[in-house]
């Protein structure tokens, strides 16, 4: 069934399209400093097929995920199908690894990501009738995405605390990192969002892995219509320098597999950024697990030819 094999040049020129179409930002400077054993990369790029991307098997599943996660925005864009607009929301890595039809391949089964779980489709039925009739679809994992409180305990969308939101009428937007057309005061509304959001990741291996990862969010939002807000691809002035020492606990710290002790960011011209701090891995998603959040530095934005009274520096304590 699956005959279009990319060899990993190939996947890098069928995915340059998609680079340009999202636009890159190059004037990005990063120093992030990590305490823990780097992730071991696949030594080769994931083979794509029918448009896809194809693993052997839920590991090597879980070790591209591993590989994303620590990438910049720059690097995913350039080495899978991340778009940020996808109509959901899950972390960066997740966005990568999904095609436009939210599939992938794991030992020649396409796994479909709908609403949070994972299904295995077969493929000697429409795939689109499948879709439509779930009932005997087999779920194979699922992907939780949340936001955090200060406090570390899990919190609905609505109760993001609204000390780390920003919101302005911008007067002035200066396009193509400063060196494009001048748009003028919008009637829109604009706002800065700061959050730390946490994932659980659950797949199988034969028996569930769960994957624990904390991100910071730094993302400009516009009002849709009836506060309705949604991501502004707007470029900025983006500043980040705080410092990490949150944990994954049930009584007492779980080890870390990734733990990014401090983060220093600064950018002339970019776009959201979505940064993993922390991430735990275990053989079975622990009960009544949290996460002990403490985070503390400036974020500071503002966006391209804006006028300085629209700069935002956001002091955070999140402990």
């Amino acid at each position: 069934m699956y005959k279009t094999i990319l060899k990993p040049n190939s996947i890098k020129k069928s995915l340059l399209v998609l680079t340009i179409a999202l636009g890159m930002f190059s004037c990005e400077k990063e120093s992030i400093n990590t305490t823990t054993q780097e992730t071991s990369f696949v030594n080769e790029s994931p083979k794509i097929e029918d448009g896809m991307f194809s693993f052997d098997d839920w590991q090597e599943f879980r070790d591209l995920y591993n590989k994303f996660a620590e990438l910049d925005t720059e690097q995913l864009i350039s080495q899978s199908f991340y778009r940020y607009d996808k109509g959901f929301e899950t972390s960066p890595a997740i966005l990568g690894i999904l095609n436009d039809d939210n599939q992938f391949i794991v030992t020649d089964k396409i796994i479909w990501f709908n609403e949070g779980k994972f299904y295995e489709l077969e493929d000697d039925r429409a795939i689109d009738f499948q879709k439509s009739n779930m009932t005997n679809l087999r779920e194979v994992g699922s992907v939780s995405y949340s936001p955090v409180n200060v406090e570390g305990s899990d919190s609905s969308k609505s109760s993001v605390v609204l000390s780390n939101q920003h919101r302005f009428n911008k007067q002035r937007y200066v396009e193509d990192c400063g060196s494009g057309k001048v748009q003028g005061p919008s009637p829109r509304q604009f706002k800065y969002v700061h959050e730390v959001y946490h994932e659980l990741l659950v797949t199988p291996a034969p028996l569930p892995i769960s994957q624990f990862s904390l991100w910071l969010r730094v993302k400009l939002e516009y009002n849709h219509k009836r506060r309705k807000w949604r991501h502004s691809g707007e470029g900025r002035e983006i500043s980040i320098n705080i410092n990490n020492n949150s944990f994954l606990e049930n009584n007492r710290p779980y080890p870390d597999d990734y733990n990014r002790r401090s983060v220093v960011f600064s950018s002339d011209c970019a776009t959201h950024q979505v940064i993993l701090l922390n991430r735990v891995t275990v053989a079975a998603a622990p009960y009544n697990s949290h996460w002990n959040i403490n985070v503390s530095g400036t974020i500071t934005e503002k966006m391209l030819g804006d006028v300085e009274g629209n700069r935002w520096k956001d002091e955070i304590y999140w402990d």
